[in-house]
């Protein structure tokens, strides 16, 4: 017989930012620092949209990014988190020809992507730190549906964390360095760096709405928190509502208008992620996990994960795991 574990979430904390570490406990963050950048104007690189969300950090001097809906003007010390699939182009100016990332990388001896990439005509110096992003089990997380189209953190901004200056410094210095370590200790600090740009959007002054705004909301980040500690409440449309201390209607309208989708689905959409995590522990019993997000039983519970998910719960188990086992009765 299977031995149980408890599967109940502590609760307490500041609404918001508990949310967002769930969930980044749930899709396993994983950075990586790929490039230095040392470019002299006049420079610029158009870069066709990566598969994986990028992010650029300016150690010294400043440049445009553009994308088809925004311009952001960077200077030393920002950082700026650019989803996947998303296109754009990097310049010294917005009067400088832009060449296909592919091109600048073709007039490297030997061509080869990532490392150190000096490239210019011998102006205005700027040096940018290149890296990625991976999300494991990302798979209905609301954090990656919903990460913000740029994300900019600006060193001059008040609200920036004060260490973001000397935190890109000794990434430049282990970079520099090269010592026995320095991609394990630059990859730890690109997740802090995440985190924190994160944190300060969560402070920022944007009043654009989405599921970050949605966590620092004091009524309906408070029902987030909620559903998250408590995925295995009968959570109705109602309840939500009242803990809210809001109408029905006026709960359902503003939750739809901050988190882009409708109360219950939002419930729905994280038992199932919650679940997809708890099935990755082979201790834990099927029951027991159906139990844990909400469900009496565990056909109930198979039902619903197969409309979510598009599997059986004990194939996503054997899947996920990369094992033959059978399902647990």
């Amino acid at each position: 017989r299977q031995k149980s574990v408890s599967l109940v979430q502590p609760s307490g904390g500041t609404p918001g930012l508990d949310v967002l570490g769930d969930v980044l406990q749930g899709v396993k963050l994983r950075s990586r620092v790929n490039a230095r950048y040392e470019l002299t104007a006049p420079w610029g690189m158009r870069i066709g949209g990566s598969p994986f969300p990028l992010f650029y950090a300016v150690m010294r001097g400043g440049c445009l990014l553009s994308t088809d809906a925004r311009e952001l003007s960077l200077a030393s010390g920002d950082f700026v988190f650019i989803p996947a699939n998303v296109k754009f182009t990097l310049k010294d100016r917005r009067s400088t020809r832009a060449l296909p990332i592919e091109e600048v990388y073709a007039t490297r001896k030997p061509l080869r992507c990532g490392g150190l990439l000096q490239y210019g005509g011998g102006g205005e110096a700027v040096t940018l730190m290149v890296g990625s992003f991976l999300f494991e089990g990302e798979t209905l997380s609301p954090l990656v549906r919903h990460l913000p189209s740029l994300l900019h953190v600006r060193a001059d901004d008040p609200r920036s964390p004060r260490w973001l200056e000397s935190t890109l410094r000794f990434v430049a210095s282990e970079i520099e360095a090269q010592q026995p370590g320095h991609e394990v200790v630059v990859s730890r600090l690109a997740d802090v760096l995440f985190v924190q740009a994160l944190r300060a959007h969560l402070e920022s002054s944007s009043r654009e709405n989405g599921w970050l705004r949605a966590l620092v909301d004091p009524r309906i980040g408070a029902v987030l928190q909620q559903v998250h500690e408590k995925p295995q409440a009968p959570w109705t449309l109602e309840g939500l509502a009242k803990r809210a201390g809001m109408s029905r209607s006026v709960f359902a309208e503003r939750f739809k208008s901050l988190v882009g989708e409708a109360p219950l689905a939002y419930v729905g959409q994280w038992r199932m992620h919650r679940a997809m995590t708890l099935l990755k522990d082979q201790d834990v019993s099927l029951a027991e996990v159906a139990r844990a997000v909400g469900y009496e039983t565990e056909s109930s519970f198979g039902k619903a994960f197969r409309k979510w998910v598009g599997v059986t719960p004990g194939a996503y188990r054997r899947t996920g795991l990369g094992e033959g086992t059978s399902e647990a009765r």
